[in-house]
């Protein structure tokens, strides 16, 4: 899913920049709306959006708004140009997620708020045991359709730090929703579903970012002491790096790691060595 609607708004936006003679260059994506009346699917449609966010804020010439700033419209029905204003953007992608059983149907939609004009939509109707499998056929089919192909440098930038084992998928995506949460209950359930999913694929070097991050929140949130949870968090960071020396996150939170032991000269080097890799990594900027 991460790939499939990272190349997909790609696509929409390089369809934009040539048909309405003013290229977007900023954007937000707004939290995907959860229609499944149970509310343990909300993982899938928050780690959508958030998977969306990361892979489309490492394209060239982009501006992408973070999560903190978007998911403050999750569960309203914001105008989408009026989100545009208060986020200073000139395009809005929004989508719905359904899941029922086996089968996942997702809807997504890039609209230009410059002109109220939607740029591109499409829904799939897929199972999710194959959601990773299909990325590559309906990313292929729309970039067809869209007469655009992504280099190769294009594509290794959107799937970095992936997996393709979809089990590992989603319990990333799992484990991802529970540390939002922040409370100890729910820390302890995302390391267990960042560990399981680092079992099922033991290169996943974004499941360590998430553990590495878990680490690093855990004297705020909960009962591990700092002295305890840094270097958990450094050891994950550079495992991470280990298997992908190109991803901004885990430099963002060894630059935390530093600066909470007053190492200020390594917690900048590492702070700017994030942004240099991704200038929209909000940690690093915070």
């Amino acid at each position: 899913m991460m790939l499939l609607l990272a190349v997909l708004s790609y696509g929409a936006y390089r369809w934009a920049s040539s048909n309405s003679g003013s290229a977007i260059t900023s954007l937000a994506v707004l939290p995907f709306t959860n229609v499944t009346a149970d509310p343990n699917t909300e993982y899938l449609s928050d780690g959508l959006t958030e998977s969306l966010i990361g892979n489309l804020s490492q394209l060239p010439n982009m501006t992408v708004r973070p999560r903190s700033s978007v998911f403050r419209y999750k569960s309203k029905d914001p105008d989408p140009q009026k989100v545009a204003s208060e986020l200073q953007v000139n395009a809005i992608v929004t989508g719905r997620v359904a899941q029922h059983g086996d089968s996942l149907i997702i809807s997504a939609e890039l609209t230009d708020t410059r002109t109220n004009r939607s740029l591109w939509s499409e829904q799939y109707d897929r199972k999710l045991s194959d959601a990773l499998s299909v990325q590559r056929e309906i990313a292929s089919e729309i970039s067809a359709h869209l007469r655009e192909r992504l280099t190769g440098e294009q594509r290794a930038q959107l799937t970095k730090g992936g997996t393709n084992d979809p089990e590992a998928y989603q319990l990333y995506l799992k484990g991802h929703y529970y540390w939002d949460k922040r409370t100890p209950d729910a820390l302890a359930k995302a390391k267990e579903y960042y560990s399981q999913a680092i079992e099922k694929d033991p290169n996943y070097a974004m499941a360590y970012v998430g553990l590495a991050d878990l680490y690093y929140a855990w004297p705020d949130n909960a009962l591990m002491p700092a002295s305890e949870a840094m270097p958990k968090a450094r050891a994950a960071a550079e495992k991470a790096l280990a298997l992908d020396d190109t991803l901004a996150e885990p430099h963002a939170v060894l630059g935390g790691v530093y600066a909470i032991s007053f190492e200020w000269d390594r917690g900048e080097q590492e702070f700017r060595r994030a942004l240099e890799l991704n200038p929209n990594e909000a940690n690093a900027h915070h």
